[in-house]
Protein backbone atom coordinates (compact mmCIF):
# COMPACT_ATOMS: atom_id res chain seq x y z
CA UNK A 1 0.00 0.00 0.00
CA UNK A 2 2.42 2.51 0.96
CA UNK A 3 4.77 2.45 -2.20
CA UNK A 4 1.33 2.68 -4.30
CA UNK A 5 0.88 5.91 -2.23
CA UNK A 6 4.38 7.15 -2.92
CA UNK A 7 3.52 6.19 -6.68
CA UNK A 8 0.31 8.63 -6.65
CA UNK A 9 1.78 11.29 -4.40
CA UNK A 10 4.58 11.60 -6.79
CA UNK A 11 1.82 11.54 -10.01
CA UNK A 12 0.13 14.61 -7.88
CA UNK A 13 3.43 16.41 -7.87
CA UNK A 14 4.17 16.16 -12.01
CA UNK A 15 0.78 17.14 -12.56
CA UNK A 16 1.48 20.38 -10.10
CA UNK A 17 4.57 21.12 -11.50
CA UNK A 18 3.39 20.55 -15.09
CA UNK A 19 0.82 23.26 -14.59
CA UNK A 20 3.12 25.95 -13.37
CA UNK A 21 5.33 25.36 -15.54
CA UNK A 22 2.64 26.28 -18.47
CA UNK A 23 1.17 28.86 -16.50
CA UNK A 24 4.60 30.90 -16.68
CA UNK A 25 5.67 29.99 -19.80
CA UNK A 26 1.91 31.82 -20.79
CA UNK A 27 2.94 35.39 -18.15
CA UNK A 28 6.78 35.02 -20.03
CA UNK A 29 4.79 35.04 -23.40
CA UNK A 30 2.29 37.71 -22.93
CA UNK A 31 4.86 40.20 -21.51
CA UNK A 32 6.62 40.15 -24.89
Amino acid sequence: MKSQEIKYVGIDCGKKTLEVIRIGDNSLHQRQ
